[in-house]
């Protein structure tokens, strides 16, 4: 997290003393989109990595993806109910985000897009020889586009971040990453009853926040194999659900791609917030991230008692 952060931070460096060279912030914002297609190229070719635990129980898959979409259609509805009742935030500036130039046209092409990139790189994993996918270095790869990134994304906050009006967002950033816990869990809950699972195994099930490497080793080395499966393909759904819904989301509100990336949001879905929904939610979505994925860990252990 220090490393991911030490990136932003060089990043904002670099863009605040570049900020006049508009050639250098034109690069960096080009660079950002080729890195991000890159990014979803490599994530389809994890996909298709993990395709012998998708296919081992297509029912298990089934129940695993519908709990994501679970937690998706809440958040979507919730946020939907605020602006019916006129509870829209903070207004964007016209110039400061991509997402206000998309029209609904625009947000579904970005949407094909993504899918488009993520099915390209499962596709090309999948027409090479088994042991050739597996010896692919596919984490040291996402790994270093998301140091990438996030240098990049810093560079375009530090360039623009004297126009930047961020005290407005106190109040929201303070408060999404604990209401995002408490309504993923509560979504657990839910499940767990619809499912008729019990009530901690639901919770367990939502509190990797989408974390989907580090929530399931946790639970699988208490015995829990099955959930443990479960919860890998539902926080992978998770990340991946949000990252293709975020042009759509970020129209309904810009904090919703924050809530559905939940402890993504400060690295994955850190570029796809800024994209959609605006430089000005960049600190606001790390800052989400940043606390969900420090209390995924004690919230496992503290549910697997």
């Amino acid at each position: 997290m220090g490393v991911l952060l030490l990136f932003l931070a060089a990043g904002c460096a670099t863009g605040w003393g570049l900020r006049e060279r508009t050639t250098f912030i034109g690069l960096t914002q080009r660079l950002t989109r080729y890195a991000l297609w890159v990014l979803l190229c490599l994530m389809g070719a994890k996909l298709a990595q993990s395709r012998e635990l998708f296919a081992r129980d297509l029912t298990l898959l089934a129940w695993a993806a519908g709990s994501a979409l679970l937690l998706g259609l809440v958040l979507t509805a919730i946020f939907a109910l605020l602006r019916f009742l006129g509870v829209r935030g903070p207004e964007r500036p016209a110039a400061d985000s991509e997402a206000v130039q998309l029209p609904g046209g625009g947000a579904l092409q970005s949407v094909a897009l993504n899918a488009g990139c993520i099915l390209l790189g499962a596709l090309i994993a999948l027409g090479l020889p088994p042991q050739a996918i597996g010896a692919l270095p596919l984490g040291k790869g996402v790994e270093f586009l998301l140091f990438l990134l996030l240098f990049l994304i810093g560079c375009d906050l530090g360039a623009e971040l004297h126009r930047l009006d961020l005290r407005h967002l106190a109040l929201p950033i303070l408060l999404a990453p604990f209401l995002n816990i408490a309504l993923s869990l509560a979504c657990g809950l839910a499940f767990a009853w619809f499912r008729g699972l019990p009530l901690r195994e639901g919770m367990l099930l939502y509190a990797g926040l989408g974390w989907y490497s580090l929530a399931p080793v946790l639970i699988a080395g208490h015995g829990l194999v099955l959930l443990s499966a479960m919860a890998f393909i539902h926080n992978l759904f998770r990340e991946l659900l949000a990252i293709l819904t975020a042009p759509l989301a970020a129209r309904l509100s810009p904090y919703l791609p924050i809530y559905l990336g939940g402890a993504t949001t400060m690295d994955v879905m850190l570029p796809f917030v800024q994209r959609y929904a605006g430089r000005q939610y960049t600190l606001a979505s790390f800052f989400s991230g940043l606390v969900c994925s420090l209390a995924v860990a004690p919230l496992v252990r503290l549910l697997l008692g």
